[in-house]
C-alpha cells in the first residue's frame, strides 16, 4: 500500500512539474529582448568629485529617530542637486582639513549596535569619494551630546585635532591628524567648547562667564590660563554655536536676550570687544533663538542672526526671520522672512556667498543670494528630523 501510494504521489510531482514546464516555455520568448537583459554587477562603484566647491554644504544629520546611524548629505547648493550621502555613526562631528583634502569625523560605535562594546574614534574620509582613509581611536571617548560644531575643531594650522568631553569631568582629546596618532588628553577645570585660537592654543566657554585658553606640546601636557568673566551665564547665557570666520580669527557670540560679544581669536588670548545690541527700537518680543543661529560673512562683514517672536528662556525657537547687520555700522540691514522656521544657517565665504537655512519642521533647505536677500529655491526631503541638524562649510 505504501509503494502503491509512493508511485502516486511520484506520479503526481512529475505531472504537476511538466505542466509547470510547459507553462513555463509558452510563457517565456526563446530569445530574451536585448532590453530585458541585465548585467551582473560583482562590484560597487563608487563616484568621484573632481574638487570640493565653495557652494557645496554638508549637512550632518543626528538622525533623531534612531541615532546610531547619523548621516552627512551633500547638496549643491547652486542647483539643489544632492549630491552624494555617507553614513557615520552615533552623533557625529565633522572638521575640513584647510586644503579640503580630507574629513575628519569624530563617532562612537557599539559592537551590537546599540550595546556591547564602545569604540570613540576619528575617522578620516577622502572628499571626493567618502571613502574612509584611516582612523585613531579615542581612549577617553567624547562628549555624546545633540552635534555641536565646536564640539571638534582644527587647530589653525589644521594639524590637530581637538575633540571636547565631558563624563562628568570635562577635558580635550588631541589627535595629530598628520601623523594619525593619538597625542594626548588636556584636563580642562569646567569649560566646555573649542575655539581654536593658534597652531597649539585654544579656548573654551567657562561656567562663570570668561574665557580660559588651553596651550599643550607634541607630547600632550597642556597648561590653562583664566580670563576675566565677559558675560553674565546665569542672567543671560552665550549660545556656543558662534559665528565665527577661521581664516581672520574673528568670531561673534551672540546672548538668549539679543547681545552680540565681538571676540578675536586672532592671537594665543582671545580678547572680547565691546557688546552691542540686535534689537532696535519696535522690536520688543523678538529675540534669537534656534540651533546653529548665526553666521558671518567676513568680505563683506555681515552677521546673520535667526530671530523669532517670543519670551524668555525660548532660546530653541527656530527663527521667524533672518536679520542680517552691517558689522562696521552695527546696524540692521534687512530683514528676510523665510518660508519654513529656521533651526540652523550657514553663509559661504566666497565672493558670490550663499546663505543656507536648514528648516524646522520639515527636513527642507533654503537657499539665499547672501548680497542680494533673492530666494533662489528650496529642496525638501533631506534627513529624517530637522531639529539637531548642523550645517557645515568647507571652509567654515
Amino acid at each position: 500500500m505504501r509503494d502503491r501510494r509512493r508511485v502516486g504521489l511520484a506520479a503526481l510531482l512529475a505531472t504537476l512539474a511538466l505542466g509547470g514546464t510547459a507553462a513555463a516555455q509558452q510563457q517565456v520568448p526563446a530569445t530574451m529582448p536585448e532590453r530585458a537583459k541585465l548585467g551582473t554587477q560583482e562590484r560597487h562603484p563608487t563616484a568621484t568629485f573632481q574638487e570640493v566647491k565653495p557652494h557645496w554644504v554638508y549637512i550632518l544629520d543626528p538622525d533623531s529617530p534612531h541615532l546610531i546611524a547619523s548621516k552627512i548629505y551633500v547638496v549643491d547648493g547652486d542647483t539643489l542637486k544632492l549630491l552624494g550621502m555617507m553614513n557615520t555613526g552615533y552623533l557625529p562631528n565633522l572638521a575640513f582639513a584647510p586644503d579640503k583634502s580630507a574629513l575628519y569625523v569624530a563617532e562612537t560605535y557599539w559592537s551590537r549596535g546599540t550595546r556591547g562594546e564602545r569604540s570613540d574614534m576619528v575617522t578620516f574620509y577622502d572628499p571626493k569619494t567618502f571613502e574612509v582613509t584611516g582612523e585613531v581611536s579615542l581612549p577617553r571617548g567624547r562628549f555624546l551630546v545633540e552635534t555641536k560644531i565646536p564640539d571638534v575643531a582644527l587647530t589653525t594650522d589644521g594639524r590637530y585635532l581637538l575633540s571636547y568631553n565631558m563624563d562628568p569631568s570635562t577635558s580635550v582629546s588631541v589627535v595629530d591628524v598628520k601623523d594619525r596618532r593619538y597625542v594626548g588628553e588636556l584636563e580642562t577645570a569646567g569649560c566646555g567648547m573649542v575655539y581654536p585660537t593658534g597652531p597649539t592654543s585654544f579656548a573654551m566657554l567657562c561656567s562663570d562667564g570668561s574665557f580660559a585658553t588651553v596651550g599643550f606640546d607634541l607630547s600632550g601636557k597642556g597648561t590653562i590660563e583664566s580670563g576675566q568673566p565677559f558675560f553674565n551665564s546665569d542672567e543671560d547665557p552665550l549660545f556656543e554655536h558662534a559665528a565665527v570666520d577661521r581664516p581672520s580669527g574673528r568670531g561673534y557670540f551672540v546672548s538668549y536676550d539679543g547681545w552680540v560679544y565681538p571676540v578675536d581669536f586672532s592671537g594665543r588670548e582671545p580678547r572680547v570687544g565691546d557688546r552691542w545690541r540686535l534689537q532696535g527700537q519696535g522690536d520688543e518680543g523678538w529675540r534669537p533663538g534656534g540651533w546653529e543661529l548665526a553666521a558671518y560673512h567676513a568680505r563683506t562683514n555681515r552677521l546673520f542672526v535667526q530671530m523669532h517672536q517670543g519670551g524668555r528662556w525660548t532660546h530653541k525657537q527656530a527663527g521667524e526671520e533672518i536679520w542680517v547687520y552691517d558689522l562696521a555700522s552695527r546696524r540692521q540691514v534687512r530683514r528676510i522672512k523665510v518660508d519654513e522656521a529656521s533651526y540652523s544657517i550657514a553663509v559661504t565665504p566666497d565672493d558670490s556667498p550663499l546663505l543656507f537655512s536648514f528648516g524646522d519642521e520639515k527636513p527642507a533647505l533654503s537657499v539665499y543670494d547672501a548680497t542680494t536677500y533673492e530666494h533662489k529655491g528650496s529642496k525638501e526631503g533631506i534627513g529624517d528630523v530637522p531639529p539637531g541638524a548642523v550645517l557645515y562649510l568647507p571652509d567654515g
